[in-house]
This record gives C-alpha cells, sequence and structure tokens, in this order.
C-alpha cells in the first residue's frame, strides 16, 4: 500500500507539474514500499539519491515556469526548494555513514514536506500560471 497517494486534491493545474509531483511520490512510495518488506537499508541511498536527482531536475523546471510567469513570489518558493535539497543533501551524507535507523526519518520527512509544500507553496502559484497561459 502507498504511502503518498497523488489525486486531484494535489493538482496544481500545471499538467508538467503535476506529473513531476507524480514522479515524486512513486520516489518516495518505493522507500516505503521497500522498508515494508524489510529491505529500508537495501534502497534507501538509492531512492534518496534518485529524488535528490529528480527534484533538482523538476525545481529547475518549475523555476524556469515562474520565471516566464513573472511570479511574484518567486524567490520565497526558490528559497524553499533550496532549504529542500540543502536537507536532502544533509540525508545523502548521512547515508554514507550509516543507514541504521534513517529511512522511517528520511520518508517521513520526504512525505510531509512534499505534501505540504504542494498544498501550500505550489498551490498559490496555480491562478498566476493559469493566467498566464501556463496549465
Amino acid at each position: 500500500m502507498p504511502l503518498v497517494t497523488w489525486d486531484m486534491s494535489y493538482s496544481v493545474r500545471v499538467a508538467k507539474c503535476d506529473e513531476d509531483h507524480k514522479k515524486l511520490f512513486a520516489l518516495i512510495n518505493s522507500l516505503h514500499e521497500a522498508m515494508m518488506a524489510g529491505k529500508g537499508a537495501q534502497v534507501i541511498q538509492k531512492v534518496v539519491k534518485d529524488l535528490a536527482d529528480y527534484t533538482q531536475f523538476h525545481f529547475s523546471a518549475e523555476e524556469k515556469l515562474l520565471e516566464q510567469a513573472h511570479y511574484p513570489d518567486l524567490g520565497a518558493h526558490r528559497a524553499q526548494h533550496r532549504a529542500f535539497v540543502k536537507k536532502v543533501g544533509q540525508f545523502e551524507q548521512d547515508l554514507k555513514a550509516t543507514t541504521t535507523g534513517q529511512a522511517i526519518a528520511v520518508v517521513t520527512f520526504l512525505k510531509d514536506w512534499l505534501t505540504n509544500h504542494i498544498m501550500q507553496a505550489d498551490r498559490q502559484y496555480s491562478a498566476h500560471m493559469n493566467a498566464k497561459g501556463i496549465s
């Protein structure tokens, strides 16, 4: 059973961003499923690296769309992205030292941060982006 399921309540009404968010949910769910199968320690480094790589890709693409739309809160939004990247980078460093007990903390942080970021920060740009013809 997935930890988090994407549904239309998470939609930001920008297709590219919604597709990226679905991929991020899938990465979190792959870690959760491995944990449930007792294999969290075996896959956590790969999943966190994949997540770090994909979030960099997604954040860059999302920020470019926000720049195109002249989104007024881009600076604050970008700062949230940078804070997330820093935290995931810290997880990567910690995981190189040990995987013991990290999977639960990592998956909980990722799920909470992503769902809250989408529902609060990302949903704020929906109307602005749509008004600029980006959907």
